[in-house]
């Protein structure tokens, strides 16, 4: 079953309840990408919620910039893996900053990303809530081959299923061919589709 939605129209996004990792489907233009994120991060209150992403894109103090002003309140707890980036410092306690030089480390980024979520789990009682970004699996390909990405992100999911959090992972489908597409959806409990005039469609 899929459903209909737009950020203007009251986005329900409920069928996302029992999704462990949900794969994002956006187009890389302008800033909708990282709004979609940034949306699906928020579907519990950042007040409730432990926040970690991993980005290839931006600087660390930029993706927390685009937060702040996205959701205008901070998480209990932050993360961000910073891929490639020289600058990784963030001026804000709330967020602990982890750096990864080399975007073709796969295992230098998965270190970082597993003690983040696990620091995050011990702390967090369950009353709280971990949200996780991936952003992005375009980039990803950037450095790794199909192959490679799966098996990482297959480690990846998993882990963000055994500390309860949940996980969204964007994706550029224009980028990729349908096989790319398809076999990387084997990976993930849902798929939310966003067109370019912020369309959405949630398939199971």
């Amino acid at each position: 079953m899929a459903e209909r939605a737009g950020r203007d129209n009251n986005i329900d996004l409920s069928e996302l309840d029992n999704a462990s990792n949900v794969l994002l489907l956006v187009p890389s233009l302008g800033n909708q990408g990282r709004e979609a994120s940034l949306t699906l991060l928020t579907r519990t209150p950042p007040g409730e919620t432990n926040v970690l992403s991993v980005t290839y894109t931006d600087t660390a103090q930029e993706w927390v910039d685009f937060w702040d002003d996205f959701v205008n309140t901070e998480p209990i707890r932050g993360g961000v893996v910073d891929i490639g980036q020289q600058d990784g410092g963030v001026d804000d306690p709330v967020w602990a900053v982890k750096t990864v030089e080399n975007p073709s480390d796969l295992t230098g980024i998965g270190i970082e990303l597993s003690e983040l979520l696990q620091t995050m789990a011990r702390a967090a009682p369950d009353s709280e809530e971990i949200a996780f970004s991936f952003d992005s699996i375009t980039s990803l390909l950037q450095y790794a081959d199909l192959q490679r990405a799966f098996r990482f992100l297959h480690v990846v999911t998993g882990r963000v299923k055994t500390v309860d959090g949940t996980g969204y992972y964007r994706i550029d489908p224009d980028a990729h061919d349908r096989q790319t597409l398809a076999t990387l959806k084997g990976l993930f409990d849902a798929v939310v589709d966003v067109d370019e005039d912020d369309n959405w469609e949630i398939q199971q």
